[in-house]
């Protein structure tokens, strides 16, 4: 009875995981720390975290905004049966206001389900 129940039990675990899905271009926290309202440029911006995910004008400003969206869902069975109700969201957002393309200011905010 022992000999069998190991492998059940090797093949339960082995069954379970977690799937990542994520939406956008992961925020490197590092590199916000580098960005400094009044001297940073609209180009450093980009080269640093690429194209934004959303873009706005507005008296003479630009706003630009970038998104990191990852929902870690458990799954068990090879990853055919997710457990949706036990998934764990977070969200990363960096919205910047350029003034004569340099940083005039920034936010950044990084929320957990």
């Amino acid at each position: 009875m022992k000999k069998l129940l190991i492998p059940i039990a090797a093949v339960l675990l082995a069954g379970c995981m977690t799937l990542t899905k994520t939406e956008g271009t992961k925020i490197d926290k590092a590199k916000v720390l580098e960005i400094q309202a009044g001297s940073t440029s609209r180009q450093a911006v980009i080269t640093a975290f690429g194209s934004p995910t959303e873009v706005s004008y507005e008296n003479n400003e630009e706003r630009m905004i970038y998104r990191f969206k990852e929902k870690k869902v458990p799954a068990y069975m090879g990853g055919i049966v997710e457990n949706e109700s036990k998934s764990r969201e977070s969200m990363t957002v960096l919205e910047l206001v350029f003034r004569d393309n340099v940083v005039w200011s920034y936010r950044y905010k990084n929320t957990e389900n």
